[in-house]
């Protein structure tokens, strides 16, 4: 799953109090973020698999530090531990509350589409997964749809200021898309640093996306309040 771990980061923006939404895409992404970092390195292990069938012919065969049930629970906890030091006074708890719901999102939503790559407490051998990636008939519009909910939401909550607010909104979801059909249908990176540098490159193209959109928008609730810590 790519842009349908946004769903969150979009829904997230309508509660009072919230992080900015770049903030938000970070969050959502960032075990993915940790992960492609760490394949880079050569701690967590991935190889394409031109067998597999279905979307993602990638056999993502190690990943016990983001991956897991666990791992991702302390990416989770030590996000919501940043932003109780970093968000503004008065709004610490539920931002750090937010974040770390949105960064333990990512695991669940992987639970869904992945196949038996996702481990409980460490490697171990019996993994969890749907497997929707090998049901693309299923799992594609359940993510398009997963988006476009959010992206709902967050236009029902937020107006434009002026016209680039409305444009800037409709543009952000055409460009989710295009990188998700690049995500589905492109071939699959064969090296390690084409594989976690397209996939950092996304996340770092879809948060300053995020960070523009939000500067073109305000909330209905409170228009002239701040973010909890940024855009």
């Amino acid at each position: 799953m790519f842009i349908g771990h946004y769903a969150p980061a979009f829904a997230a923006r309508a509660l009072r109090n919230s992080p900015g939404l770049a903030t938000c895409f970070v969050a959502v992404q960032l075990v993915d973020i940790a992960f492609f970092t760490l394949a880079y390195l050569g701690v967590e292990k991935w190889r394409p698999d031109p067998g597999i069938t279905g979307i993602m012919p990638v056999d993502l065969y190690y990943m016990p530090f983001t991956h897991s049930l666990l791992g991702s629970a302390v990416w989770a906890l030590a996000a919501g531990a940043v932003v109780l030091v970093l968000a503004r006074r008065g709004r610490k708890a539920i931002g750090a509350a937010i974040v770390s719901a949105l960064v333990f999102s990512h695991w669940l939503l992987d639970l869904v589409v992945h196949r038996h790559d996702l481990g409980v407490l460490d490697d171990e051998p019996h993994k969890l997964g749907f497997g929707l990636w090998d049901r693309p008939m299923i799992e594609m519009p359940l993510e398009i749809g997963l988006v476009l909910a959010g992206f709902v939401l967050y236009a029902a909550s937020t107006r434009a200021r002026g016209a680039s607010g409305r444009w800037w909104m409709w543009s952000a979801l055409v460009v989710l898309l295009i990188l998700q059909c690049i995500n589905w249908f492109a071939p699959p990176p064969q090296g390690a640093v084409a594989f976690s540098g397209l996939g950092l490159f996304a996340y770092a193209v879809c948060a300053a996306l995020a960070w523009q959109l939000e500067r073109t928008r305000q909330s209905r609730r409170n228009p002239e309040a701040a973010t909890a810590f940024g855009a």
